[in-house]
């Protein structure tokens, strides 16, 4: 039997209550005289079956149950109850209560286990204080599943923030590099600008020029070509590190090496990539050399091709890469002012420097010094130090 149903899917402000009970007094006893006096919707059940398919059909708030009944303990009915009102209070009652009921019963929350018989003062208020503690118990849960969305919603936010300070912080670290590139670029362009820009003549320019890329790139044989007529390219300047300039040296580089250079603006090559644009020959007179080469244009026009080769045992860094492009343009405007002023190339000063570039080896200074030039004697330390190589001294660093 069962009394004052209503719809589940309506939602009532009066709490709901579950009697589970085999006798028909006390069936009676919270129809006529708790129910009323609590004001709450209730139900009623026989045995355990029946409670089963009220506790599926109905969201309940205390469920009050006998704990013998016909077909089982209505202990089990805690598991059900568990699944169906997560939130719901209970209260189990006996004729002959069990310490091993009581102690499961209330080790899995059940608020009151009642021994029968009982007034109906008594039961009364026992609901009416496991309402209450289930209200108490409701309420708080339900702030703590808010407070559990609430704390998934930050965390995802703090993801989101945390993702995009990440971004932002990896735009700052490229951005930094970007501007630091760019500071290093106007660096070595600003010194390389300082060394040749005091040169007083062609021949002192190529020197100041090998001097500081020396300093730069480390040591390294040097070979500067210089653009003569219908772009035919000559050596203006050699320096040798490990290879003696030779005649066949020359060659070498001028026909694998000059005129793809032009082209490219820029080339990087292994001593193994250097080794395949080589004939068989070839690479008997430059074996394992690792290369960077750079033309330098102005206003379009090559004007020279600058060198730098050594043993591919000591390949050149990516910032040696960064300098010789930097250098180029800065070169070849110099370049340009001075033939401009003198109205040619001044080849004849190109011809006074010995090819070979053996001045680390010992040769007389009549082999490796060009002549002396008037006054020449009276430039400024600084000039001087830097005209090392055209005197045929060994380098100062």
């Amino acid at each position: 039997m069962q009394v004052a149903e209503v719809d589940s899917k309506t939602k009532s402000i009066d709490p709901v209550i579950l009697v589970v009970d085999d006798e028909a007094d006390m069936i009676d006893l919270f129809r006529d005289v708790v129910a009323p006096a609590i004001k709450c919707k209730m139900y009623v059940a026989r045995d355990m079956a029946e409670a089963r398919r009220m506790l599926t059909k109905h969201q309940i708030e205390l469920l009050i149950a006998d704990v013998h009944l016909p077909d089982g303990t209505g202990i089990e009915l805690l598991e059900e109850l568990k699944l169906t009102s997560p939130h719901a209070a209970a209260i189990f009652m006996s004729q002959k209560p069990q310490v091993d009921h009581t102690i499961f019963a209330l080790r899995h929350g059940v608020m009151d286990y009642l021994p029968k018989p009982f007034t109906a003062d008594q039961i009364h208020g026992h609901v009416r204080d496991a309402l209450q503690k289930q209200a108490i118990n409701a309420r708080n849960e339900k702030r703590l599943t808010r407070l559990k969305s609430a704390v998934r919603e930050l965390n995802k936010a703090r993801h989101t923030v945390s993702q995009k300070v990440d971004i932002l912080c990896n735009d700052l670290i490229q951005a930094y590099g970007e501007v630091a590139a760019q500071l290093l670029d106007v660096r070595l362009g600003d010194s390389f600008r300082k060394t040749i820009s005091s040169s007083k003549d062609l021949e002192q320019m190529l020197c100041h020029a090998m001097d500081w890329l020396l300093k730069e790139a480390g040591y390294s044989n040097i070979a500067i070509w210089l653009a003569g007529d219908e772009s035919v390219f000559e050596l203006g300047a050699y320096m040798k590190y490990t290879v003696v300039g030779d005649k066949k040296v020359i060659e070498t580089l001028h026909s694998s090496l000059v005129q793809p250079t032009v082209r490219e603006g820029f080339m990087h090559l292994s001593d193994q990539e250097f080794n395949q644009l080589l004939q068989p020959a070839e690479r008997k007179i430059l074996p394992a050399q690792t290369v960077m080469s750079a033309s330098c244009t102005y206003l379009g026009e090559s004007l020279a091709v600058v060198m730098l080769f050594r043993d591919g045992k000591c390949p050149y860094r990516d910032e040696d890469e960064v300098m010789l492009k930097t250098i180029a343009s800065v070169f070849a405007t110099q370049l340009a002012t001075i033939v401009k002023g003198d109205g040619s190339v001044a080849s004849a000063d190109a011809d006074e420097i010995d090819p070979a570039g053996d001045i680390w080896e010992g040769e007389s200074d009549q082999e490796a010094e060009p002549k002396p030039k008037p006054k020449s004697n009276k430039k400024k330390k600084d000039q001087a130090d830097a005209d090392w190589w055209k005197r045929g001294e060994p380098p100062p660093f």
